[in-house]
């Protein structure tokens, strides 16, 4: 009896094919990370530079830069691309944050010839989520204190493990896996008041 093929990762079977050299692969790896980066993006702006920045310019410049690193990107264990992502989004608000904060620049130019503007438009919309439940999700979110805020990105939008998140909180896994419950809990009785 033939033993079963490993499944393969798709993300990681992407980045391979981007490695490569194939470019078009790029749009997969696109579609398949928008709507959770976004989502990230959406969530931990905050007021102030929501008021500023486009979460969509953000996470267009996340990609950017993550194609250009891509060529060096070794996976380290199953979800290492997902967490690169999510990594690569907070450093981009942390310096995004940073620019403003030392005041007026000149805006940065888009290069036409990017492999971003042949990609479909998404005008804002999560795949996943309608548009409706999507706000009511974020208003929810706004809600929570920052650590409860945080320790729901990174289980259910960041995909990390209760462990993982608890060693990013700096608390025990018991601790985390409480704070997150909680916080779930919170976050369904305000969307459900919301509805």
């Amino acid at each position: 009896m033939a033993a079963a093929e490993e499944p393969v990762d798709l993300s990681l079977e992407l980045v391979r094919r981007i490695q490569a050299g194939d470019r078009a692969a790029f749009e997969g790896l696109y579609l398949r990370y928008h709507d959770a980066l976004l989502f990230s993006v959406r969530s931990r702006l905050g007021r102030r530079l929501r008021a500023c920045l486009s979460s969509e310019d953000v996470l267009q410049s996340v990609f950017e830069d993550a194609l250009g690193e891509l060529a060096r990107f070794e996976p380290r264990g199953p979800g290492a691309l997902g967490h690169y992502l999510h990594a690569c989004v907070l450093n981009k608000i942390r310096a995004r944050a940073a620019r403003l904060a030392e005041g007026p620049r000149a805006r940065e130019e888009r290069q036409s010839s990017s492999v971003l503007d042949q990609l479909p438009a998404r005008a804002g919309e999560p795949r996943y989520l309608d548009g409706a439940r999507y706000e009511r999700l974020e208003r929810g979110l706004a809600q929570l204190d920052d650590e409860a805020r945080e320790v729901v990105l990174l289980r259910s939008v960041e995909c990390l493990s209760n462990e993982e998140a608890a060693r990013h909180l700096g608390a025990t896994p018991a601790a985390a896996s409480k704070l997150y419950n909680r916080a779930l809990a919170r976050l369904a009785s305000w969307m459900q008041a919301d509805a």
